[in-house]
């Protein structure tokens, strides 16, 4: 039966006092509508700065995405992926005349079903049980909330801002450590690596044949210095900026080459061209940080699969960056020299990656300048201990009237400056940890979704923070959820959510 106007109030004045138990007994249509009522309230005042039809849209169907997130979570997952990748293209599909205060109000879709699916999972056990590295995500959680109300960054609107970009793809952990079992992992990965050949072939046809009118548009509107290399403007597929497109097809291209050991002899052809054909077009989108990341990576997997020690491992990814620099250094570009970058599109960006990967500190390489900004970063923590905001780091402090963007392009800058010298420790804890419990797992299980997992967080190093990388940052994070929640496991295990104690300490799953 449906609530009445005076029942539903009683409903709302009492919810401060409502239990997680008490939530989760009530009935599904009450909760939807509850959400509905927090999520309106925790984005109203932003919502408000600049109403237009597109938020008026988004607020009609707020309640079938409530509705989708309660009754499937693990599904919803899957749909947050494809949403985030396809973001950046039906942003520019549609146009940018309709925004809110925090620009694009499509921006506030993703947060607000990562918000949903955090409620849930915290329902089911989520903050039970915690690890060093879940007491030390929650802290870094916690101190990027504080932060988001440091007067140096320009503003309270600053701050709220800044959390969309830093503190919601974190929430994603939660949502991993309760939510994701090893089938929706599975099912997951294997969408990522579909969306990361589609994502390829969209951004080759950028390269080789044309800009669609919208993309055109997009360039001309918001393109940056950095999208241009010696004349040529580098692909950037269905993403909003090139550096997220190369971020996606490297996390694409370890998920494929981890899950080589489990394809059928009959589509082996196929799967390696498909590792094939997301490697080229990753060379080809010319960001060399995300090429060098994906050799350590895959250096890193392979160590993993050999079962060697973490330090072993660490000189089996240089010596994959070694075996990169050699490969490139052997690529012929000869006609770079007589042609120009309109005539040989292909052979600058080569020549953008060799000179940077082969000769690091030299003239063609950006390296020294971001070792620059990120040693700027860390001196700063130590300089302004409080830091200068959550929101100084980010895009927001660009589009909602901040002091100054004072980010360096690394995590490490960017906890320093934005999150001061609590915040740059609590990151090097989060990170150290993090990986040391991923390569852990990934030695002891070695299947698919534990190497993947490895190389996805290897791909993002030190961008683990960098939330305007709209369709990756949340993986990050949703996947060292799920280490978390199997990091002390035997790998037989079949683990529903959620994860308990019982009394004599050993891990169980409740079934």
């Amino acid at each position: 039966m449906a609530l009445s106007h005076s029942a539903l109030g009683d409903r709302v004045s009492r919810l401060g006092s409502l239990s997680p138990r008490a939530l989760r007994q009530m009935a599904p249509a009450e909760t939807i509508v509850l959400l509905g009522l927090l999520i309106a309230a925790l984005f109203g005042a932003l919502l408000a700065v600049s109403v237009s039809l597109h938020v008026i849209l988004a607020l009609a169907v707020l309640p079938l995405v409530f509705a989708v997130v309660w009754m499937s979570p693990r599904s919803t997952i899957l749909g947050l992926a494809i949403w985030l990748s396809a973001l950046g293209m039906v942003r520019r599909l549609i146009g940018s005349g309709n925004s809110t205060g925090l620009g694009d109000p499509l921006l506030l879709v993703g947060p607000i079903v990562l918000l949903l699916l955090l409620v849930v999972a915290c329902g089911r056990g989520a903050v039970r049980n915690r690890s060093l590295l879940a007491n030390a995500i929650g802290l870094l959680s916690l101190l990027v909330l504080v932060e988001a109300l440091n007067p140096l960054q320009g503003g309270l609107l600053v701050g709220l801002g800044g959390l969309l970009f830093v503190l919601v793809p974190m929430l994603a952990f939660w949502v991993g450590r309760s939510l994701l079992d090893d089938v929706t992992l599975r099912r997951l990965f294997r969408l990522i690596a579909v969306l990361s050949v589609l994502s390829a072939t969209y951004g080759l046809v950028q390269q080789f044949v044309a800009f669609p009118s919208w993309d055109k548009r997009w360039i001309a509107s918001n393109g940056y210095v950095a999208l241009n290399v010696n004349g040529v403007t580098r692909a950037f597929g269905n993403f909003s900026s090139a550096t997220e497109y190369a971020a996606f097809l490297s996390v694409g291209l370890v998920v494929l080459v981890s899950s080589l050991r489990n394809v059928r002899r009959v589509l082996l052809p196929l799967h390696l061209a498909a590792i094939g054909f997301v490697g080229y077009a990753l060379v080809l989108s010319s960001v060399r940080t995300s090429l060098v990341l994906a050799a350590v990576a895959l250096g890193s997997i392979a160590a993993a699969r050999m079962r060697l020690r973490p330090r072993t491992a660490l000189l089996a990814g240089a010596l994959a960056v070694v075996a990169l620099s050699v490969g490139l250094s052997h690529v012929s570009v000869s006609s770079q020299a007589t042609t120009s970058a309109t005539a040989n599109p292909t052979g600058t960006l080569l020549q953008h990656d060799i000179s940077g990967i082969t000769s690091p500190t030299g003239t063609g390489s950006t390296l020294p300048g971001h070792l620059s900004e990120t040693f700027g970063g860390i001196k700063s923590a130590f300089s302004q201990p409080m830091g200068h905001g959550t929101g100084s780091v980010t895009l927001a402090s660009q589009h909602l009237g901040g002091r100054a963007n004072v980010g360096t392009e690394s995590d490490l800058g960017n906890a320093g400056r934005g999150l001061g010298l609590l915040g740059l420790l609590l990151y090097v804890l989060v990170v150290v940890q993090g990986l040391l419990s991923t390569y852990r797992l990934a030695v002891r299980r070695r299947d698919a979704l534990a190497l993947a997992s490895l190389g996805l967080l290897v791909v993002m190093l030190f961008q683990w923070l960098s939330g305007d990388l709209y369709s990756v940052a949340w993986l990050v994070w949703l996947s060292l959820g799920w280490v978390d929640r199997n990091a002390h496991l035997h790998p037989s295990e079949n683990v529903p959510s959620p994860i308990r104690r019982d009394r004599t300490s050993h891990v169980r799953a409740i079934a």
